[in-house]
């Protein structure tokens, strides 16, 4: 079985501290989400602490902004919320668990997606389904919310996983943007021939995002798809017959040295989202990078700027998107503060929403009640197939076992000479240990 490898650090905490002050905090106005009213101070108990955790790294990570709304929420209440926070890169998921395990963790906290399944079965995760943020999700942002029986996070923004098109490439050599994976096969095909390399690369997102898109399309695409989730949790299914398919594009793409000639799984793993990719792209190296909706910016900075767009992964008869929320954000269930938790909860997921509605980094909507606009039209492709094409789970959190970071090793081990069968048989032997796993895992104490 193949197994993700963890070095926990302790780290140096990165931590913030705000003094009291005695104003009071004044909701916002405007056609903006209001999810709940702040208590008066005579409803909160006095002279209380809270401490919130959460990553800080790059501008996904929503640190900027947690920080702001915590001093102006600490000047306006007698609970007094502490920012605590480290770089994913540093250990953040394995810190987080290691802090909730001692059973005195932190009161309110952002969960990455790959910790997800771990702490649920660990009961690290208050139910959230009482507060009206989650009544507002709407169906997209709802189904990140939920494990099991329990509303696990309010998600603070989404945003998916897209092809993002060098137009100024692909017309140099002659070709239109491709509307599905065999148009999509036929520039890269033309590109390769003529001396170029297609496709950017990097560890994650030219792995996983095209291969997870490629197997599981039928899978979401289908109406029925919900039972079929529950034939895969029993193991009736197996994950390998719909991957194949993703696994079968991925190894055309491998031989034909789509990503570049001489990349093997060391090379391949060496490179991080955003270290190489982008740069191939924006330069015009490649004509398409797979990467997230938030990395927009980063293309947006080069100059000069390429003329370029963002749409859909293609896929047979269309395009896909691979969908997740950027940041969860998560309660306790063994503070000794959730009135208070749960109140700090309200406030922020609903400040954060409209503070970034205003400031123009909604990447996707989150509530069902928003006037949601496009902060980028070059990203208009892409949203028009999460408006009318199929969504993908990135990570589904009602499967008993894994699709991103097992997608990701599995292709790793492609470059390497692993066929698309031996990876969709590995993935069937994966798929059942894991379920097997699911319910014999000891829970902490």
């Amino acid at each position: 079985m193949i197994k993700r490898s963890y070095n926990i650090f302790f780290a140096v905490l990165v931590l913030c501290i705000w003094s009291l002050s005695g104003c009071h905090h004044s909701p916002g106005s405007g056609n903006e989400v209001n999810i709940a009213e702040p208590m008066s101070k005579s409803q909160l108990s006095q002279g209380k602490t809270l401490t919130f955790f959460a990553p800080v790294e790059g501008k996904s990570s929503g640190a900027v902004s947690y920080r702001r709304l915590i001093d102006r929420y600490n000047k306006s209440h007698e609970v007094h919320v502490v920012f605590e926070g480290i770089a994913t890169a540093d250990g953040y998921n394995e810190y987080l668990e290691e802090r909730l395990k001692t059973g005195k963790g932190d009161d309110i906290f952002i969960v990455n997606e790959d910790s997800v399944k771990t702490l649920a079965h660990n009961g690290h995760f208050y139910d959230l389904s009482s507060l009206e943020a989650f009544e507002k999700l709407n169906d997209s942002a709802r189904e990140e919310a939920v494990i099991g029986d329990t509303v696990y996070c309010i998600p603070m923004n989404m945003t998916a996983y897209a092809l993002f098109v060098n137009m100024d490439v692909l017309a140099g050599y002659g070709l239109e943007a491709p509307d599905n994976l065999e148009e999509f096969k036929s520039c890269c095909t033309e590109i390769k021939a003529l001396g170029g390399t297609p496709i950017s690369l990097s560890r994650w997102h030219a792995t996983a995002v095209p291969t997870i898109a490629g197997g599981l399309y039928k899978l979401y695409g289908a109406p029925d798809f919900q039972n079929q989730l529950e034939l895969l949790n029993s193991g009736e299914a197996l994950i390998g017959d719909y991957m194949v398919e993703g696994f079968k594009a991925f190894q055309t793409a491998v031989e034909n040295g789509w990503y570049g000639d001489g990349v093997d799984g060391d090379i391949a793993d060496a490179l991080r989202a955003g270290e190489q990719d982008i740069s191939d792209f924006v330069s015009g190296r490649t004509a398409f990078y797979f990467g997230p909706l938030e990395y927009i910016p980063l293309v947006e900075e080069a100059n000069p700027q390429p003329d370029y767009h963002v749409q859909g992964i293609p896929v047979p008869g269309g395009t896909a998107l691979l969908t997740t929320a950027v940041s969860r954000l998560c309660v306790n269930p063994h503070s000794e503060n959730l009135d208070e938790a749960m109140e700090f909860v309200s406030y922020l997921s609903s400040e954060y929403y409209k503070e970034s509605m205003k400031n123009g980094t909604i990447i996707l909507p989150v509530y069902k009640s928003s006037d949601f606009t496009l902060s980028n039209e070059k990203m208009r492709p892409a949203y028009e197939t999460y408006e009318s094409g199929i969504r993908i789970p990135a990570e589904d959190m009602h499967l008993k076992f894994g699709s991103w970071d097992v997608v990701r090793e599995l292709c790793l081990e492609m470059f390497n000479g692993m066929t698309a069968e031996e990876a969709a048989e590995e993935y069937n032997k994966i798929q059942l240990e894991q379920i097997s796993g699911y319910d014999k895992q000891e829970k902490y104490p």
